[in-house]
């Protein structure tokens, strides 16, 4: 069964040691790799497409998700439109997270970040300037700038533009 007509299935392997080195090797041809269970961690690091995990264990993904954009984590109940809609996304650079597992994923990508820090950046990413996010918190406009600063650097962002464009790809800020 097709779901995408945009969609090429190259190869397929049933589990890590079914793959031999030069298909490792050949990963500069794939442009999304798709892989079920554990192995999306070893995989992350070996090859550099775009990645689409099927898993249920979220805990796992999080050293993936904090170092490189253009992964998704889906449930392994998620149906094939989703698949096909995250490997669209992850083809652009996007980090996409399923609901089942969302949750789970938010709290490990969130642990360098304080949740003062979260809330700031949520307010980075509705476009509110320094005055306005201490009058929101109820803090001052230094403290929130202060704030601001700690996830610039965090992030290891040059600008609030960088800071915003980085938690979104990273899951931090919903899209």
């Amino acid at each position: 069964m097709r779901v995408s007509p945009a969609l090429e299935l190259i190869g397929a392997a049933a589990s890590l040691g079914d793959l031999d080195e030069g298909d490792i090797d050949a990963a500069d041809a794939i442009d999304v790799l798709v892989v079920e269970g554990p192995h999306a961690v070893a995989l992350a690091e070996e090859v550099s497409p775009a990645l689409v995990s099927l898993s249920d264990d979220a805990e796992t993904f999080g050293p993936i998700k904090s170092q490189r954009a253009g992964v998704a984590v889906l449930s392994t109940r998620a149906t094939a439109e989703q698949i096909v809609a995250a490997i669209g996304a992850v083809a652009q650079g996007l980090f996409v997270t399923h609901g089942d597992v969302a949750g789970s994923l938010a709290s490990a990508a969130n642990h360098s970040l304080t949740p003062r820090e979260h809330e700031v950046l949520q307010m980075l990413a509705s476009g509110l300037g320094n005055k306005a996010i201490g009058s929101r918190l109820g803090i001052s406009e230094h403290t929130a700038k202060f704030h601001v600063a700690q996830i610039l650097a965090k992030l290891d962002a040059a600008s609030r533009a960088e800071a915003v464009s980085i938690a979104m790809r990273r899951g931090l800020v919903p899209l």
